[in-house]
């Protein structure tokens, strides 16, 4: 049995998002549901179509049964269930075209054996009902399909979560594109598993999302220029200059010296420059003094600085303006800045900048000590100057290549640069679809087992079937249904002018005629077009496709149309059809059937009868459909204008100018005044009529029309949505409503008022 409807989503109009209350009591055996016209009943009587396999788009839903297990759409409910409402009447019963479907009784009393193989049958497809443990082929192949499915969906998501994985590693537009399909495209073509250490993944990565950077000239030494020469290699200058400048310093002049001269070079040098600028002016007295210059000081002097010292010391300045220029082009050596280099070579440059530092700073310290050497030989070029240490470039050519190696590796990272990225995101994408290897290969080969066991047990199925098919052809008859049918339309009718009879085409039986007479019955009433629908579908429930003893069934509104008397017949025959059901569910809008049914349940027995009704509200003015426990006051009162009555002065005395609030006023209040002109005016006239009659007897025109007119209008489906109107006029209408009745009739008003306190 189903014990609870928990959720509806995309049914109808009413029933977009209905959620069940968590006190609302559970369905029994046979469920009443009350509701009036337009709240939902027959939508909601759709959902047990769906509930039964009939799909409806976008449908959502869960119901529970009574031992806890939850159906989804597009689940099949493990009871068959069985609806009667208008689409079964427009798919079954053609009443326009005078046809109905074929329907096949079972004879079983004229052929035990048969009907023993079709149960048997049933047995091994739907399982044994004394033996719930005993599943039947039908729900085997159900289950492998849907742990299929299931696996399907697990496996889905596997690739779903992974690729999110895949796409965020390796980043740039892959984090938007790479989804389910791109992953189980890329896994498809793995050989074999392949994870990646920590590291190397965190440096593909990077790889990955890198994007491509200009290339990075090498760090190199500058030439040097000579005048007069083509510029050389720094290096290479270097080594030369060492080798000249140590066989300066080991070069010695012969002089007389002076030995003042000789003890301060300072002075010295400035005696020389001295000499130079007499010389220059040709002047015979000293500028410093003015005093003439002895001769025999000129020759001393003349000895002292003589050609060959004056020599030495132009090649030492030579030298040293060599050595400048080797400095500044040692000097002027720079790295590039790290920011330039791709995120993976980072850390290898940022190691070898600082020997390369060292290295550079030896040099640079190594010549400014050989420049001071030579700055000191120019005062003692009578003499061999030691040189402790000559520089060496060889340090910093080493620390030049290293750097050189991590920038040729950027460069070439650029030149290659689409086939390093493209074969870290291989790399990256194998890495982690790796580590789903095993997870996937074994839902594949599961959901494999699974679909080989649904397709065998499907073929078992067809087997089955068929047999069950040829049995039934055997101990089926149309004549035998027609005969059936026909017979409980004449009670129901109490006359025999309506019949069923195979509608025969070709030697094939494909359905029925609906016959009054010897002609195809037309120009049906309602009543009839009623009753033919209900009896057929009361004795389908007999068909080969259900059994009732463990079914559910499900009746709308089965007396629409129907008259007092033929009221009592439909219940009679609906009684009587649903007594063995395992489970019932009847809904109507007819407030003297449901007494009846009320009536009929009580005797039965309460603890097996659940009461229920469908109210609608307005939340941000969108109507949407609830179950209900039944109002008390539906089983309390006598009759349904009693209630109506009630139910309209609460409405009146709690409107609060939402449509909310005045939206089922009109339809109450056209039931409450249809009510009570029927009695008070019974003259078999129209409404309308009645209405102008009591304009005759000398009542207020004015809010006869005017009740007239918002019954009238309000009560009637528009197409065109809520009428503004509806509210400013509800308070108004239903006050004059209770006044004309009051001033109508007095006594009856008095009566009713106090029975509806």
């Amino acid at each position: 049995m189903i014990s609870k409807i928990s959720r509806i989503k995309n049914l109808g109009l009413v029933f977009q998002d209905y959620t069940r209350r968590s006190d609302l009591p559970v369905f029994k055996q046979t469920n009443l549901i009350y509701g009036w016209n337009g709240t939902g009943k027959t939508t909601l009587s759709r959902l047990f179509d769906a509930v039964s396999g009939l799909p409806i788009d976008n449908l959502e839903y869960e119901v529970e049964g009574a031992t806890g297990g939850k159906y989804k759409n597009g689940e099949t409910y493990n009871q068959k269930v069985r609806v009667f409402n208008q689409d079964y009447i427009l798919n079954n019963v053609k009443i326009l075209e005078s046809r109905a479907n074929t329907i096949s009784v079972l004879l079983g009393e004229e052929n035990k054996e048969l009907v023993e193989k079709i149960e048997d049958g049933r047995k091994l497809l739907f399982g044994n009902p004394d033996n719930p443990t005993i599943k039947g082929k039908a729900s085997l192949r159900d289950e492998a399909t849907k742990s299929a499915s299931r696996k399907s969906v697990e496996r889905g998501g596997k690739f779903t979560t992974i690729a999110q994985t895949i796409g965020a590693a390796i980043g740039g537009n892959a984090l938007r594109d790479y989804r389910k399909p791109q992953a189980e495209r890329d896994f498809a073509l793995i050989t074999q598993k392949s994870e990646l250490s920590e590291a190397d993944l965190n440096e593909y990565s990077t790889k990955a999302k890198q994007e491509s950077l200009p290339v990075i000239e090498l760090v190199a030494l500058k030439k040097v220029e000579r005048d007069g020469e083509d510029s050389i290699e720094a290096a290479v200058l270097l080594e030369q200059a060492s080798t000249e400048a140590a066989a300066l310093l080991n070069k010695t002049v012969e002089s007389e010296t002076i030995a003042r001269l000789s003890s301060n070079e300072d002075i010295a040098d400035w005696v020389e420059e001295g000499i130079s600028l007499h010389k220059k002016h040709r002047a015979r007295e000293c500028e410093f003094c003015g005093q003439t210059i002895p001769e025999n000081r000129l020759k001393e002097l003349s000895k002292h600085f003589n050609d060959a010292d004056k020599e030495l010391k132009q090649d030492i300045d030579i030298q040293a303006a060599e050595l400048k220029g080797i400095y500044s082009a040692i000097q002027d050596i720079s790295t590039p800045d790290k920011a330039r280099l791709y995120a993976a070579l980072k850390d290898d440059f940022d190691k070898q900048v600082p020997s390369f530092e060292t290295a550079k700073k030896e040099v640079l310290d190594g010549i400014t000590k050989l420049a001071e050497a030579l700055k000191n030989k120019k005062s003692k070029t009578t003499e061999v100057v030691k040189l402790t240490e000559q520089p060496t470039i060889t340090n910093l050519l080493s620390e030049i290549v290293s750097l050189n190696s991590v920038i040729k590796t950027h460069n070439k990272t650029t030149d290659d640069f689409e086939d390093v990225k493209k074969e870290a995101i291989n790399k990256v994408k194998t890495h982690y679809l790796s580590t789903i290897s095993d997870a996937v290969k074994k839902l594949d080969s599961e959901m494999a087992q699974d679909e080989e066991d649904s397709k065998v047990l499907a073929t078992e199925i067809i087997v089955i079937e068929k047999d069950i098919e040829d049995a039934m052809a055997q101990i089926s008859s149309d004549h035998k249904a027609c005969e059936v049918i026909n017979e409980k339309l004449s009670v129901f009718l109490g006359h025999q002018e309506l019949r069923f009879v195979p509608h025969i085409e070709k030697e094939i039986s494909k359905g029925y005629d609906i016959m009054r007479g010897e002609s195809l019955a037309i120009k049906l009433s309602e009543g009839e077009k009623t009753a033919i629908a209900f009896v057929y579908f009361v004795v389908h429930l007999d068909d080969q496709e259900f059994d009732v003893n463990t079914g559910i069934i499900v009746i709308d509104d089965p007396v629409s149309s129907l008259d007092s008397n033929s009221l009592y017949q439909a219940f009679s025959f609906l009684k009587n059809a649903v007594k063995d059901a395992e489970q019932v569910f009847i809904l109507t809008h007819n407030f003297d059937f449901l007494k009846l049914l009320i009536s009929w349940r009580r005797n039965a027995g309460g603890k097996t009868t659940g009461y229920f009704m469908i109210k609608n509200s307005f939340p941000a003015e969108i109507r949407c459909a609830t179950i209900e426990k039944m109002d008390k006051e539906l089983c309390d009162y006598e009759s349904e204008y009693h209630y109506l009555f009630k139910l309209l002065k609460e409405l009146r005395d709690n409107q609060d100018d939402s449509i909310a609030k005045a939206y089922p006023i009109p339809n109450i209040a056209r039931k409450v005044w249809d009510t009570f002109t029927t009695f008070s005016v019974p003259n078999g006239k129209s409404q309308y009529q009645k209405m102008e009659e009591l304009k005759q007897l000398g009542y207020d025109e004015v809010k006869l029309d005017a009740i007239y007119k918002f019954i009238n209008d309000q009560s009637h489906i528009t197409g065109s949505g809520f009428d503004p109107a509806l509210v400013v006029g509800t308070n108004k209408a239903v006050s004059e409503l209770f006044d004309m009745i009051k001033e109508i009739s007095p006594e009856h008003y008095r009566i009713i008022d106090e029975a509806t306190q």
